[in-house]
């Protein structure tokens, strides 16, 4: 599987998804679909890259890291395009408005933006380059532990951050 094909597929897909012709109703659904898409990705990713990690195996150490490429590739990015432009016609009339929780959200999904282009792909990209150089039945380098652990470090924050900003999405509370 090509991962660039992939991700140029999925972007294509997402944004002919979000057209706001189809109706306010319609882009909900999108940006409910991209929420579920990027939240089930983030959590179930880190669940088993903390399973995968404690095996040790060098050759589950290299699916798992070859693992998290791909799954960011083929959910996340199409769930970030779906929901930026699906949120971006649906929070409009919020933003007028003034609504706190949705300035708040946007804030807190920006950062989570930044942590994972600045810090996370920086990070799994050599993780990448780790794991690919690691010879055949190991042995794994201590140099993949420490990118796990600031991928872990950072991947938590970059997960509470959308978390929270499910929660405000939902329950829109007044400050």
């Amino acid at each position: 599987m090509n991962i660039n094909r992939v991700l140029v597929i999925g972007a294509i897909v997402a944004v002919v998804l979000s057209v706001p012709f189809f109706g306010p109703k319609w882009n909900r659904m999108m940006h409910l679909l991209g929420a579920i898409l990027f939240l089930g990705n983030i959590i179930v990713t880190a669940v088993w890259a903390s399973l995968g990690r404690r095996s040790r195996d060098p050759e589950v150490v290299r699916f798992l890291v070859r693992g998290i490429l791909a799954t960011d590739a083929i959910f996340s990015l199409p769930a970030v395009i779906l929901l930026v432009m699906n949120g971006g016609v649906l929070g409009t009339t919020w933003f007028q408005a003034g609504a706190p929780w949705i300035i708040v959200s946007v804030i807190l999904f920006a950062l989570t933006g930044i942590l994972w282009g600045a810090i996370l792909v920086p990070v799994q990209k050599k993780l990448r380059r780790v794991v690919d150089a690691m010879p055949q039945g190991g042995p794994i380098p201590a140099e993949y532990d420490a990118l796990m652990a600031k991928w872990f470090r950072f991947g938590g924050i970059a997960t509470l951050l959308p978390l929270v900003t499910f929660f405000l999405m939902v329950f829109k509370p007044a400050f």
